[in-house]
């Protein structure tokens, strides 16, 4: 009889490792919004993040084979959210560019972007005068200090980062053990 119920005690401790959901602030998968497909050299560009984790650091580049451009980083805000506009170095050479985040568990790929066209040259992206009403009135480059806003020549591709696992989901876990364990351990005690 006790060695039943002590079975039957290592069956749903066990159980219960694998009963608690991951802690998440949200629910989808994270993703990189662009405000336009197409784009002249120089441009200015809104790049939105969604679904990140909170307050995280997300290092932003443009790519296409053979270019790697650092566009800066944002942090994200509560909600796993940030926007980041970004101006387009004048010398870019047409072709078809993806935005690239990384950050310490997630690597993520926007839409396709579109570069051609004569490049935007002058103040403020080059893109003529603005109404009173526009949110953008001064957009700045937002290259990180010391970064270079040139293409620079690609010799390995990103790799993905290696996911370091949830500690806070074991935590539950093991708790979740101990307290099923202590409830049925009363239980067989009462019993007596």
């Amino acid at each position: 009889m006790i060695f039943r119920n002590i079975v039957s005690l290592f069956i749903v401790v066990l159980m219960s490792l694998f009963a608690v959901p991951d802690a998440s602030a949200h629910s989808g998968r994270p993703r990189l919004e662009i405000n336009v497909e197409r784009i002249q050299p120089g441009g200015v560009l809104d790049v939105r993040g969604v679904e990140f984790d909170y307050e995280q650091t997300v290092t932003l580049y443009l790519e296409r084979k053979g270019i790697l451009v650092q566009l800066g980083e944002a942090v994200t805000d509560l909600d796993g959210v940030f926007l980041q506009i970004v101006v387009l170095p004048v010398d870019l050479p047409e072709g078809v560019y993806n935005v690239r985040a990384v950050t310490s568990h997630h690597d993520v790929l926007s839409p396709a972007l579109t570069v051609q066209g004569s490049p935007i040259l002058g103040e403020g992206g080059g893109q003529g005068e603005r109404e009173e009403d526009d949110g953008l009135l001064a957009p700045m480059p937002t290259f990180a200090p010391g970064a270079s806003s040139t293409p620079v020549p690609q010799t390995a591709a990103l790799e993905p980062p290696v996911s370091k696992g949830n500690s806070t989901t074991l935590i539950y876990s093991i708790g979740a053990g101990v307290l099923i364990l202590a409830l049925l351990s009363i239980r067989i005690l009462k019993r007596r």
